[in-house]
């Protein structure tokens, strides 16, 4: 997550999923190579039986999915924090996404750091918003390893409600 203006009355933050989407542009790539292959572009497709075929479109049909999946569940995420106008907004753009939330300030009771583990059993780290009467809000989709970087951006956050 990166500061991208601070002044006074507004605090914009950015968060991109850029190796996300490249890991799921890949899967994409491969899969649609694979599917335009099964469709004729492969001269020796002759050469598997029906079973082989099919088990080939299978994989390529998951593939395929795997990597939009992958692009659709990690959006980028822009916040924008108005004091001009009392708002917190925040936009998810992804691959047909297109999602804004928005929040009064005045309504915010905490920003926080949450924790959780990976798939290795490593902690990862999110920002969260406690709002008043509602649910909790989390300002990223992606979970990270940088506890000290994120901490930097709750200080920001903080201070900038604050002042």
């Amino acid at each position: 997550m990166k500061i991208i203006h601070h002044t006074k009355t507004n605090l914009v933050l950015k968060d991109s999923a850029g190796c996300f989407w490249m890991l799921g542009l890949f899967f994409v790539v491969i899969a649609e190579t694979f599917i335009i292959g099964l469709l004729g572009a492969f001269h020796n497709l002759n050469e598997l039986n029906e079973l082989e075929r099919t088990g080939v479109w299978f994989i390529s049909l998951g593939g395929l999915a795997a990597g939009i999946w992958f692009i659709y569940t990690n959006p980028g995420t822009r916040l924008d924090f108005n004091k001009t106008e009392n708002m917190l907004t925040i936009q998810r753009r992804g691959l047909m996404r297109n999602e804004v939330e928005k929040y009064r300030l005045n309504n915010i009771e905490e920003v926080m750091l949450i924790e959780s583990k990976d798939t290795d059993g490593d902690p990862v780290y999110r920002v969260e918003l406690k709002i008043k009467y509602e649910k909790n809000v989390s300002l990223t989709e992606l979970w990270v390893h940088d506890k000290e970087g994120l901490q930097q951006i709750i200080d920001t956050i903080k201070a900038f409600l604050r002042s």
